[in-house]
């Protein structure tokens, strides 16, 4: 009877050890390379930890290689995205991405890059401007056509953020302009990708990526239309330009143009300023004697670095005041003067009567 029971728990044993083989799966899916960039989502039904193992070979050599940490919750799809840094110097590749557990492999996957004429799309990229606020893309197109264009913000290998326009037609010249819909890390280096799918008639659609960075700063603009300065002080419109917080001050600057003396006033910004975003800020003059004036107008971030600057002059007149003669002690006033006219002149109708 012992042997009976031993033999039905290693059997469960057994059993249950396959069916958590079976039910616990990772997979690797919509694996893409060109000669750009490769991406690959990882979809697993349990938490998973280690490692994707991207490979560029030619001819079953390796070419180039990059290594990308796995960290995957249960049941939520991860993407992750590497750029090649070897030019190509053969028109057929392939890209191969391993995913391994420690050193134990656990998936792999193969995708044939094209390179050359094959893969040119019918459009041109005239200009790819990621900045602070945003991204420009600007097309030219040798041929109409349609596409679907994907606008990724990378950080390191992970898509932080992403937006697809689709079937967006490319005609002589076709714009598309994005703005970041959240707060950039100050001083950060972020990397943009455009996947742009060229739609076909008769194939799938013709895939290329474009790649292009920026390190994210605060930025501002003086708005010179709603400069105002005048004889009693300043006032000064400042916009934001940029989705890392402005936090800062105006500083104005008066310099006499005959004395060459200067005077600053700063003030700080009510506001804190994103793209888009506008603050008023105004300074009244102390101690500032007439004459010309050379101004200068500076948008100030904490660092005490200047972002924009504004110039324009300023001439403060000089009033004259008002002249007011006392009378003396002795000194005859008005009355004084209309009485004796009168007296002069009785005095001399009588004698001619």
């Amino acid at each position: 009877m012992n042997k009976i029971i031993r033999k039905i728990v290693i059997s469960s044993i057994l059993f249950l050890s396959l069916v958590n083989s079976v039910s616990a799966s990772v997979e690797l899916t919509d694996f893409f390379s060109d000669f750009t960039t490769s991406d690959v989502t990882i979809n697993s039904n349990m938490d998973f930890q280690g490692k994707a193992v991207f490979e560029l070979l030619y001819s079953g050599d390796l070419v180039e290689s990059h290594e990308v940490p796995i960290n995957a919750k249960a049941g939520e799809p991860l993407t992750k995205v590497i750029i090649w840094k070897e030019k190509p110097q053969h028109d057929f590749y392939t890209a191969r991405v391993s995913l391994y557990e420690g050193s134990k492999l656990v998936s792999n996957s193969s995708y044939h890059i094209a390179y050359g004429t094959v893969t040119l799309p019918p459009f041109q990229v005239v200009d790819f401007s990621p900045s602070n606020s945003g991204v420009q893309l600007l097309l030219r197109s040798f041929n109409p056509t349609v596409a679907d264009i994907k606008i990724e913000l990378l950080d390191n290998n992970d898509i932080v953020y992403s937006k697809t326009e689709e079937d967006m037609s490319i005609t002589s010249s076709s714009e598309l302009k994005l703005g970041w819909p959240f707060l950039l890390s100050a001083n950060k280096t972020y990397v943009v990708r455009a996947k742009i799918y060229s739609h076909r008639l008769y194939a799938p659609p013709l895939v290329n990526t474009y790649i292009a960075g920026f390190t994210a700063t605060d930025d501002v603009e003086i708005l010179p239309a709603d400069v105002q300065v005048d004889e009693y002080g300043a006032s000064v419109t400042i916009r934001g330009k940029s989705q890392v917080p402005f936090d800062g001050s105006i500083v104005v600057t008066a310099r006499n143009r005959a004395t060459k003396n200067k005077q600053s006033y700063r003030q700080q910004l009510e506001d804190i300023l994103t793209s888009g975003t506008e603050s008023t800020a105004g300074i009244v003059w102390k101690g500032i004697s007439p004459g010309n004036y050379d101004i200068l107008i500076e948008a100030v971030n904490q660092e005490n670095i200047t972002l924009d600057k504004y110039e324009t002059v300023l001439r403060i007149p000089e009033y004259p005041a008002a002249n007011v003669t006392a009378p003396g002690k002795n000194a005859p006033g008005f009355e004084s003067v209309v009485f004796l006219i009168i007296v002069i002149a009785v005095s001399r109708k009588i004698k001619g009567v």
